[in-house]
């Protein structure tokens, strides 16, 4: 692949439906009463994973274009799965559905694939165990495949994170609904907040207070109707190919209807920081309680670097980390981004990974457990480029590659569909891409 030499303008009516806020809302209309839609859920290989679980827990569920029809079984009528729950790559399902089993009268194995059967459990599995459930690692301690008989009630407990990422809250606050009492969960920054939007808005007894969110469990609820947002974490892809592609080619760039809650929007703050003209139009609320947006954006003045550090901060932009050190790459200065720790836990090491990429495009980078540097405003160079199975280093690698005038070679690129399968097809508005046969 390698840019469009032409000068373009770029419209996205939309992106993929939001994967964090997708799984949520399906999950909870999975053990709600009565029968829910999902609006625009991502049609991706996670999503089709927590799907295919949810069927095997006797859940009826049928797509009819981008909307999913939900008929939820209530708190505890799901059924005993015949076999093992597999649940491929997605991390978020695997913890919601271990909080989920962890309140079933049954037992229940849940594996997944090999990069995710490489990712700690042991912060979500933990508090399970002091909740009443039991749970026996299969293979290696800590990691999936593991087998869990639940408990029914759980016994509510408080809690202090441990991690500052938002699937430890988001698992034990799952959990909390199968607990007699209240659950409390005390963070230790402000991470994602869907799993807290969402449950309010399905009417279940939750509450914030600072640091600490309350939940009443044991109440039944009723299932809702959901539009899910486009996801920030696509949208950035986009946006980083505007950002970094040269002045003399680029207009103005219109992306429409994006989730822009504010624990989440960390990207576009940085990128307006760094000196790329940005601006929010069309705001509203959906009814679930999340913001959207559309995002304009107009060349600016040449990018600059930052410092992007503080667990707040790097929580609101996790996911676009590997994003904002390659825009960086095209800043002037050094960029820092640090207490980024949590990224050496994900598909891959995506500190490693990330530093590994920004080197083979000749960009100067070093790295530490939970610091990324990165020397911008030289030239890159073309590079062949191998993922290592992580969607979300192939498709930073690839918008790399679509800002050069000479081709580069991105491979082992099939994880994409894990989160963006209409991924290619956007960036062909920015570069030439040819989709080679696997090796």
């Amino acid at each position: 692949m390698k840019a469009k030499r032409e000068v373009c303008s770029f419209e996205f009516h939309s992106v993929p439906g939001d994967k964090s806020i997708s799984q949520r809302a399906i999950v909870l209309n999975a053990i709600a009463e009565g029968q829910g839609t999902v609006y625009n859920v991502l049609r991706s290989r996670d999503i089709e994973s927590c799907i295919t679980i949810l069927r095997q827990l006797g859940v009826r569920i049928a797509w009819n274009g981008d909307d999913l029809s939900v008929h939820g079984q209530g708190l505890r009528g799901l059924q005993a799965p015949a076999g093992r729950l597999e649940v491929g790559n997605t991390a978020t399902s695997a913890r919601l559905m271990l909080s989920v089993l962890a309140g079933q009268s049954f037992a229940a194995e849940l594996g997944g694939n090999a990069l995710l059967s490489a990712r700690p459990m042991d912060w979500v599995v933990q508090p399970l165990t002091d909740m009443g459930a039991v749970i026996e690692y299969l293979g290696a301690k800590g990691c999936l495949p593991l087998r869990i008989q639940g408990a029914s009630p759980l016994s509510p407990i408080d809690m202090e994170a441990t991690v500052f990422s938002a699937q430890e809250k988001s698992a034990l606050l799952f959990a909390g609904l199968y607990a007699e009492g209240i659950t409390r969960y005390r963070q230790r920054c402000q991470s994602r907040d869907h799993t807290e939007r969402l449950m309010h808005y399905f009417g279940i007894d939750i509450h914030s207070d600072n640091d600490v969110t309350f939940l009443k469990g044991g109440n039944a609820f009723y299932a809702k109707d959901v539009m899910v947002p486009g996801d920030m974490s696509s949208a950035a892809f986009l946006l980083a190919a505007y950002a970094i592609r040269g002045a003399e080619r680029k207009g103005s760039l219109l992306i429409k209807q994006v989730g822009v809650n504010p624990t989440r929007s960390g990207f576009i703050r940085l990128l307006a920081e760094m000196g790329l003209h940005l601006t929010l139009q069309a705001e509203a609320d959906l009814i679930s309680g999340e913001p959207v947006a559309d995002i304009y954006c107009t060349p600016g003045t040449r990018l600059s670097s930052v410092l992007a550090e503080g667990n707040g901060r790097i929580q609101s932009l996790i996911d676009e980390v590997p994003l904002l050190a390659a825009v960086s790459a095209f800043a002037e200065g050094d960029t820092v981004i640090r207490d980024c720790g949590e990224l050496r836990d994900k598909d891959t090491n995506r500190i490693q990974t990330t530093a590994g990429v920004l080197q083979a495009f000749g960009v100067e980078t070093s790295c530490s457990d939970d610091e990324i540097v990165i020397h911008g405003g030289r030239p890159l160079s073309p590079a062949t480029v191998d993922s290592c199975g992580d969607h979300r280093i192939a498709m930073t690698a690839a918008v790399l590659a679509s800002s050069l005038d000479e081709p580069s070679v991105i491979r082992n690129c099939g994880c994409i569909n894990v989160s963006y399968p209409g991924f290619v097809e956007d960036l062909s508005q920015f570069a030439h891409i040819d989709v080679l046969p696997a090796e």
